[in-house]
């Protein structure tokens, strides 16, 4: 093992990386972008999946509760993580999952091939043999119509971060422990974003900005994002180089919207489209115009076939959910009538065919949950007094808005139905994953892979609901001395609460 290498191994086992889901990278979200863009993706359900730097198997544990006819293997350098991730693997009580502490370049055939492979925030801090390796091992251990998720610091935008990180390693360079390193490392920040408060200069600004936010980052952050002896960020076209080499091909981006140029003028886009033709070199030249510093890249075999155009048709087999919440507290249903939706980020968008808007309030009065697409047409085809079949007509054009409605994070699409219900049902379960972590803090994993933030008597409540215990029983144990009406009428409106933090199960 390497000095570097070694060196790494004994921070993250001194300073452990805080795990938690990554709901990017989860197997549906790849098997989703796969699917539109032409592949017959392995099936979420019934998958196998690798994660490498899987930490205390914040991101992995999850999953593998949430799919227990699936199996997943993660690989750390720190045995720290890797016995605290094991720990609760065993409390849960899950057969599907292993976590091995060991050098991902020891990965070898006896591992066998997955469906999935993961490498969240690995790539651009190891060595170049590891990184190397870690695209050996998509090439060679991917499926056939396998999906690999890498994510890495890309140029330009990452030259500013690279001056702020330079600034802190230059000045706790002096210091060998970890922890006074970050608290100088923290100093250094301090004085960088405080000294430019006067500033107007447009690097002032910057730095002003990369300086704030690193600086309102946790300590474990600060050493392994910044402190680590590599980190090296490359430019988009120089990762595709490095995989093509290996055999790996582009698919997308684990942000698809990421992908496409509406922001830009109309002129830009024109222009674009001329001295990019090149679907690579249209990222590239994306990055360059955004100033982009982070990339989260899925890669598959070079033989898999892909296709670029999206095709409506192609929602036909996915379900659909949405975040987003109607413009007007009491939205305009009549069909003739046009509706303005507002998603989380807070943009707008107006849907004026009448399926469509119905199909949204569906997917509204359903969320966080997802409905297939047939059924989903059924319940807009019903709110809009119809009993018969969707046409095929309206099916492609409902599709081709939900296409544009994912495209524009209003909706969302899955190639699997999400496990998580907004029935509390007559014994309300939460997932073990998620009644264990409510016994350790606030933030637990929803259904969705989603971290959610509790109230002391959500934790409370959460912790009771295995699936075994009534209304009654559970108004028993959380409230013994009030009359049971009081407390039941309480009850109520927090298990709908957490059915709508995705936090209850089917």
């Amino acid at each position: 093992m390497s000095a570097v290498i070694k060196a790494l191994q004994a921070s993250y086992d001194e300073f452990p990386y805080e795990s938690i889901p990554f709901a990017q990278t989860h197997p549906d979200r790849l098997a989703t972008l796969g699917y539109l863009f032409g592949l017959v993706p392995p099936r979420v359900e019934r998958c196998r999946v690798l994660e490498l730097g899987c930490s205390s198997g914040g991101n992995l544990i999850p999953m593998a509760a949430s799919l227990p006819a699936s199996e997943f293997i993660g690989i750390d350098l720190s045995a720290v993580q890797i016995d605290q991730g094991a720990a609760d693997i065993a409390t849960l009580g899950l057969a599907n999952i292993r976590l091995l502490p060991m050098d991902l370049r020891d990965i070898d055939e006896t591992f066998g091939s997955f469906d999935y492979i993961i490498a969240h925030g690995v790539y651009s801090w190891v060595p170049n043999d590891v990184q190397e390796k870690v695209l050996q091992i998509c090439a060679r251990q991917l499926t056939p119509t396998g999906i690999a998720y890498i994510s890495y610091n890309t140029l330009p935008g990452w030259r500013l971060s690279a001056a702020v990180r330079d600034a802190m390693l230059y000045h706790s360079r002096q210091f060998s422990d970890l922890k006074t390193r970050v608290e100088q490392a923290r100093a250094m920040l301090n004085f960088l974003a405080e000294s430019q408060q006067d500033n107007t200069s447009a690097y002032a600004a910057m730095l002003r900005k990369e300086a704030e936010a690193a600086r309102r980052q946790p300590d474990y952050y600060l050493l392994h994002d910044y402190l680590e002896e590599v980190n090296e960020p490359l430019y988009f076209h120089e990762f595709m180089e490095r995989a093509k080499h290996q055999g790996l091909h582009y698919l997308a981006e684990a942000e698809f919207p990421s992908m496409l140029a509406d922001d830009l003028p109309p002129q830009v886009q024109q222009t674009l489209a001329r001295i990019a033709p090149d679907q690579l070199q249209r990222e590239q030249f994306l990055d360059f115009l955004r100033n982009r510093s982070f990339r989260q890249t899925l890669l598959v075999h070079q033989g898999a076939p892909l296709t670029r155009k999206l095709s409506p048709k192609r929602v036909f087999a996915l379900h659909i959910a949405t975040l987003a919440q109607p413009l007007r507290d009491v939205p305009d249903e009549s069909p003739t009538a046009a509706e303005e939706f507002r998603s989380p980020e807070g943009s707008l968008l107006a849907a004026k065919r009448p399926l469509t808007k119905a199909a949204m309030m569906a997917l509204i009065e359903a969320s966080p949950a997802a409905i297939g697409f047939a059924e989903l047409c059924s319940l807009a085809n019903a709110r809009l007094g119809s009993t018969g079949p969707v046409s095929a007509d309206d099916r492609v054009a409902l599709a081709s808005d939900l296409l544009k409605g994912f495209a524009a994070r209003f909706v969302e699409l899955h190639a699997a139905a999400l496990p998580c219900t907004i029935e509390p049902g007559a014994r309300p379960e939460a997932s073990a994953v998620v009644r264990l972590q409510a016994t350790r803090g606030a933030t637990v994993t929803s259904l969705r892979h989603e971290a959610v933030t509790l109230t002391d008597d959500a934790r409370q409540l959460v912790r009771l609901l295995d699936g075994n215990r009534t209304r009654e029983a559970l108004a028993a144990l959380l409230s013994p001395g009030e009359a049971p009406a009081t407390v039941l009428d309480k009850l109520q409106p927090a298990l709908n609460q957490l059915a709508r933090q995705a936090l209850l199960r089917r």
